[in-house]
């Protein structure tokens, strides 16, 4: 008799206890076996360069790399595994961008365990899995728009914060500009550099420069 064969998951979060709790619901699971978790697209880059991955369970927004940009890389090293974005966010144009990199499906992470095994099963046949709480139609019609710039993606004080980043300000000057406290800032600032993939100065004045600035 052959051996029953179990799906190999993958879980990338930067949220420790997020991860610990995923695999260890999902290992109650006969037919799953999770081979790695890690907070670090680097790491999920070297591991599945290294072995075979069916599931993969990907946040979106991460601190090193967004989830967007390392669903793109997983599918160039394993276009056969199923990826599932995963969130607290709801924001159909993230939505649309994880699946525009690949992604099979997108879970939240509020959603019962129950509902994100189903989800796995769901994508593993063929199809793409969004939440009940997320209208399809809405995720449809981000798909079938011309894909947003990246800088349409931020929020409009995320978008005024950017806009004094590439012209040189400091988060304090930010902080005084906009009348909010520096640590507002550092938080807008970190999300900025998720959305956009873009964790330099650098980086994000070639997007400004490549994309028109903002409007």
């Amino acid at each position: 008799m052959n051996p029953i064969t179990r799906l190999r998951v993958l879980i990338v979060d930067d949220h420790p206890l997020v991860r610990r709790g995923l695999a260890i619901a999902l290992q109650q699971e006969c037919d799953v076996e999770v081979v790695g978790e890690t907070g670090s697209a680097r790491e999920a880059l070297d591991l599945a360069s290294r072995q075979t991955i069916d599931i993969a369970l990907v946040d979106i927004l991460m601190p090193d790399v967004s989830g967007i940009s390392l669903t793109s890389e997983l599918h160039e090293l394993q276009p056969s595994c199923r990826v599932l974005g995963l969130s607290v966010i709801d924001e159909p144009g993230l939505i649309a961008e994880m699946l525009r990199a690949h992604a099979c499906g997108f879970v939240l992470k509020t959603q019962p365990i129950a509902e994100i095994i189903e989800a796995i099963h769901h994508v593993l046949d063929g199809s793409r899995y969004l939440p009940a709480s997320i209208s399809h139609d809405a995720i449809d019609a981000e798909l079938a728009a011309t894909p947003a710039r990246p800088l349409a993606l931020l929020t409009k004080r995320e978008r005024e914060v950017f806009e004094l980043l590439i012209r040189g300000h400091s988060n304090d000057e930010i902080a005084r500009r906009l009348l909010i406290a520096r640590r507002t800032v550092e938080t807008h600032r970190q999300r900025v550099a998720n959305k956009l993939s873009a964790h330099s100065l650098a980086q994000m004045q070639r997007l400004a420069a490549r994309y028109g600035g903002l409007d």
